[in-house]
C-alpha cells in the first residue's frame, strides 16, 4: 500500500504511479517529489533495515564457509507496515492505514494489536461490512458479547440480515440468554441461503444448549 500526493499533477499516486529515487518518492508522470499529507518527502531507509538484519544475524565466515549448515532467522520486513506507521505519525486517524495494520496483526494472530487498530477506526466510523465483521470476530475471540451486540446495533445498516441475526444469536447464547438466542438463530436460519450453513446453525445451537 502506497499513497502519496503530487503537488504538480494534483493527483494521488499509489505504488504504481510513484517511483523511488535517492530514497525519495517521485511522481511517475512528472518526476516531481511526492508528499506525505503535508510533509515534503517520505523515505524508507534501507540502511536501517540492513542494520537491523545484521544485528540479528552477525556475519561469521568460519561457521558460514566451513561446511556447517547455518539457518539464518528469516527477517521479513513488511514495507506496507512501515508505510502505514509512517502515515499514522502525521495522520493518526488515517483509515486505510489503520485497516491495513489491523488485518496484518490479525493474520499474525496478534489479537490485541489488531483490536487496538480497529478501535481507532471506530473513533470515526467503520465504512464497510467487511470492517464490521472483522471487528466482531476480534471481539468474539475475547468473548466480549455485550460490545458485539452494541456494534451490531450501531452498524446494522452495513451488515447483511444473516450477519446481524447470527452474531446476535451467538452473543446471546454466550450470555446464557437461551430464549432470546433461539429467536435470533431462527431468523438467521430463515434468511440464510446456504444449506451447509443452515445445518451449521442447527448444530451450533444444539451444542450451545
Amino acid at each position: 500500500m502506497s499513497l502519496r500526493y503530487c503537488l504538480a499533477c494534483k493527483k494521488i499516486c499509489d505504488e504504481y504511479l510513484s517511483i523511488v529515487t535517492n530514497d525519495h518518492y517521485v511522481c511517475k508522470r512528472c518526476k516531481k517529489p511526492l508528499v506525505y499529507f503535508g510533509k515534503e518527502h517520505a523515505s524508507i531507509s534501507l540502511e536501517t533495515i540492513l542494520a537491523e538484519y545484521d544485528a540479528l544475524n552477525p556475519y561469521n565466515p568460519l561457521a558460514d564457509f566451513s561446511g556447517i549448515t547455518k539457518d539464518y532467522a528469516n527477517l521479513q520486513v513488511d514495507i506496507g507496515v512501515l508505510e502505514c506507521e509512517e502515515i499514522l505519525k502525521y495522520d493518526p486517524q488515517h483509515y486505510e492505514s489503520l485497516r491495513y495494520l489491523a488485518k496484518h496483526f490479525w493474520a499474525k494472530r496478534e489479537i490485541n494489536k489488531s483490536l487496538s487498530y480497529m478501535e481507532k477506526m471506530t473513533e470515526s466510523q467503520l465504512k464497510t461490512a467487511e470492517d464490521v465483521t472483522h471487528y466482531i470476530n476480534l471481539l468474539l475471540s475475547q468473548k466480549n458479547y455485550p460490545k458485539i451486540i452494541a456494534i451490531l446495533t450501531q452498524y446494522q445498516h452495513l451488515t447483511s440480515e444473516f450477519v446481524f441475526f447470527h452474531f446476535n444469536a451467538v452473543c446471546l447464547l454466550g450470555l446464557n440468554k437461551l430464549q432470546e438466542s433461539l429467536g435470533y438463530f431462527y431468523q438467521a436460519y430463515h434468511v440464510c441461503k446456504d444449506e451447509k450453513r443452515q445445518q451449521k446453525i442447527n448444530y451450533q445451537y444444539i451444542l450451545g444448549v
